[in-house]
């Protein structure tokens, strides 16, 4: 090495030692932070496809009727299908105080890397006990049920499910009483999952009660997108050939889906919704912190180097290049990288004990400590060499005046500073950074306002979306719920009295059907149909017009988005029982979910076109209570019918376990902010302690020093704040909108005016205050003193 460069930096150890130490620790803590929340902004993320991976949660799944063995015996040779297993399904009435009905599935011993839940409590049901059960989660949570629970279930049979909608008086079946054993956890429980497993023993026991049978299928994806969807509607056809010719059966159509779903390419999407929210908080807080750290240990950096600036005059008479000038400053500054590298690589390693935000932390399938070493020691590593670049640019920017260059100077006349000097010069040095050649060099404006932008933006989209998710969580109508009760199944003597109950203010009948969209008819989804039976339960309209005759469609909000549908366009609908037509779409609605179904999917129809398209629909009840009557109704309705009060959708409560985020994030930039304003403006007014004393010589009053300092101050943070506002205004609106186009709710976004608004004068008013002292501090320093400084 040579001798100089190693006397350079040992010298600059010497005396800039402390300085190195706490900016590494700076940057390490900058570091960390960022590393950390790559690390769980990994984990949120990943929960959902490690799931699915762990669980082997199934390519295809369909429902198989029981009346139709000749489709099941069929499903495992399917087009693709390279593992398959068919399940036999129950539904069962749990008995208890309230009308309450589950489903169960079990068949032979399923192959081990398909349909296989993660344990969370419990064990896993023994393969020769028929009477231990595994619940899924959300049907434990749903009923309150734990690991070593005794249910009794009382199985319907094959005819009284058939005979859902019209009654069928008390269950037929076996009664079983089970033990739960386990709680697993899968990406959803639902459809042809049913609520919870059951063992070959009990499908032995059980075989000839069931309802149905359940197909789960393994395919020959290769992960090109084209093949895969290729493959798909392959299986689809397929499986839609056995039908032909076979007598019409008596559950799948009617009650049950009758295309099949494919979960591992169709996933929750409530997920996508939560993921959006998640990233947007974590990496816009990432993103914040590096930004403001890089200015953070760059302006340190670069203090520190300009301070040697004597000495890199003198280095440079004696004849060391600047690249050897800034090499022994680098060389000096790996004291500080190394502390920065630790500090990172620690907090990156602790970052591991976090398991995955908000709501998607029902997805994780390793829950506790997770170290991401890789992440650790790429990262640390990163920093270490982030930071002795910064020291090398730093060390060469101070070194460019080691050689006295004279550069010429042209001067204008400034007929508006001869009115206003404080203003004209306030301007030049906030926007040119001197005011003569030579001058302490800085952070450019443009660099400064791009800081402030980020972080104003960030605050106010961070503001919006959570507006916009409060405003949805407080208003049940804004995701389709207007009805106090549902009942499952609309009988025409119950809903007589119902109607003529005075606790009732309200009573819709809701006609349901099945139907497929377009040509290909590869997804089944509810059409509704309204039939008012007193008063008003309305339906929760985002744009256009309900439909008022035949012919005539309301879409949901999800459906409209997914299939590209607007006012005006048309679609083409098959229903089960195979009669088609045509409906020009008039208005995007959030219909209240049926039977389970998504938020935001749904057709709604006029009940004359539904009586069209179907023979025999289904129907259940929306009730409107009187007010303070909704809990006295339900405790007498649950006794004798399948009631249920307004439960949060999962889309919904997934957003809902986000409130907290956006409020953290902004908070967090907020203070940020007024640590990235204290520096920036600390540092620029010191940066001009020399223009401060020359405008003192030149005639400037202390007054008119404080005057100009405040235009420095205002005009530094003004562009910032100006464009924060409107970016944040901008990205704040997209973001909601894929919120909610995910989640299938009313796309318009809520903007909290006051909040907004204020944040223009908050921040000047900051800044003016933020900058007063060092200010006034300045402007009475001697002038003597003043001009010494660098």
């Amino acid at each position: 090495m040579n001798p100089g460069i190693a006397a350079v930096a040992r010298a600059e150890l010497r005396t800039g030692i402390r300085a190195l130490l706490v900016l590494g620790l700076i940057a390490g803590l900058v570091g960390g932070l960022l590393l950390g929340a790559a690390v769980v902004a990994d984990r949120t993320a990943t929960a959902y496809p490690r799931l699915v991976e762990r669980t082997g949660l199934d390519d295809a799944r369909a429902y198989l009727p029981a009346d139709l063995p000749e489709v099941t015996s069929s499903f495992a040779g399917l087009p693709g299908v390279t593992q398959s297993w068919t399940a036999y399904a129950w539904i069962a009435q749990i008995d208890g105080p309230t009308l309450q009905y589950t489903s169960v599935i079990a068949g032979p011993q399923r192959p081990k890397d398909l349909v296989d839940p993660v344990i969370v409590a419990g064990r896993v049901p023994r393969v020769e006990a028929a009477d231990e059960l595994l619940l899924g989660e959300p049907l434990a949570a749903a009923a309150g049920l734990h690991v070593g629970d005794r249910i009794t279930l009382r199985m319907l049979t094959f005819r009284q499910i058939a005979r859902f909608a019209s009654g069928f008086g008390e269950p037929d079946g076996a009664t079983r009483r089970m033990t739960v054993v386990g709680i697993g956890r899968m990406p959803s429980w639902s459809g042809a999952l049913g609520d919870s497993l059951a063992t070959p023993a009990f499908a032995a026991q059980n075989a000839g009660a069931a309802g149905g049978r359940s197909g789960f299928a393994r395919l020959a994806y290769t992960g090109d997108a084209a093949h895969d969807a290729a493959l798909r509607s392959q299986f689809l056809t397929a499986l839609s050939a056995k039908y032909t010719g076979m007598p019409r059966p008596l559950i799948v159509g009617q009650y049950v889906p009758e295309v099949p779903v494919f979960p591992s390419t169709d996933p929750d999407p409530a997920v996508a919704a939560a993921e959006r929210v998640l990233g947007f908080g974590l990496w816009g807080f990432a993103l914040v912190v590096a930004l403001g750290g890089l200015a953070v240990v760059g302006q340190g950096l670069l203090r520190l180097h300009l301070r040697g600036g004597p000495g890199q005059r003198v280095e440079n008479a004696l004849g060391m290049s600047a690249t050897e000038r800034a090499g022994a400053r680098v060389l000096a500054a790996t004291s500080g990288a190394a502390v920065a590298a630790v500090v990172a690589g620690a907090i990156t390693l602790a970052a591991g004990v976090v398991e995955p935000l908000g709501s998607q932390a029902r997805f994780e399938p390793d829950p506790g400590f997770d170290p991401r070493w890789d992440i650790v020691v790429v990262g640390a590593v990163a920093v270490f060499v982030v930071f002795l670049g910064m020291a090398a640019a730093t060390a060469a920017l101070a070194g460019r005046g080691a050689s006295v260059r004279t550069v010429p100077v042209r001067h204008r006349p400034q007929r508006v500073g001869l009115r206003w000097p404080s203003l004209f010069v306030g301007l030049r040095l906030a926007l040119r950074g001197r005011l003569e050649t030579g001058g302490t060099i800085g952070v450019p404006a443009v660099v400064t306002a791009l800081g402030i932008a980020v972080t104003v933006a960030g605050i106010v989209a961070s503001t919006m979306l959570g507006a916009s998710l409060q405003r949805l969580v407080d208003t049940p109508a804004r995701y389709g719920y207007t009805s106090d009760l549902t009942i499952a199944d609309a009988r025409e003597p119950d809903m007589q009295a119902l109607a003529a109950d005075p606790r009732v203010a309200g009573l819709t009948v809701v006609q349901t059907g099945r139907v497929t969209l377009g040509e290909d008819r590869a997804r089944q989804i509810d059409a509704y149909a309204h039939v008012a039976r007193k008063g008003d339960v309305p339906v929760s309209l985002v744009t256009g017009r309900l439909p008022a005759a035949s012919g005539e469609v309301a879409v949901g909000a999800r459906v409209a988005v997914r299939e590209q549908l607007a006012l005006g366009d048309t679609v083409d609908v098959t229903s089960s029982d195979g009669r088609q037509a045509r409906l020009t779409v008039t208005g995007v609605i959030v219909p209240q979910p049926e039977r389970g179904a998504p938020l935001g999917e749904g057709l709604l129809m006029t009940p004359a076109q539904l009586g069209e398209l179907f023979g025999s629909p289904l129907a259940s009840a929306h009730v409107l209570a009187a007010p303070g009557e909704a809990g006295a109704l339900y405790a007498e309705l649950a006794k004798r019918l399948e009631v249920h009060p307004p439960a949060v959708p999962a889309e919904i409560d997934t957003l809902a376990g986000l409130l907290r985020l956006p409020e953290i994030l902004a908070l967090l930039l907020a203070g940020i902010a007024v640590a990235g304003l204290v520096h920036i403006l600390v540092g620029a007014i010191r940066r001009h302690t020399r223009d401060a004393a020359v405008l003192s010589v030149l005639g400037a009053t202390p007054a008119q020093i404080r005057a100009t300092l405040g235009v420095l101050a205002g005009t530094t943070v003004l562009p910032g704040v100006v464009i924060g506002v409107l970016l944040g205004l901008g990205a704040g609106r997209l973001l909601w909108w894929q919120v909610a186009s995910q989640t299938g709710v009313a796309p318009d976004v809520m903007v909290p005016v006051w909040p907004i608004a204020l944040i223009l004068p908050a921040v000047l008013v900051g800044a003016l205050v933020l900058g007063a002292l060092p200010a006034i501090r300045l402007a009475k320093a001697p002038v003597a003193v003043s001009l010494r400084a660098t």
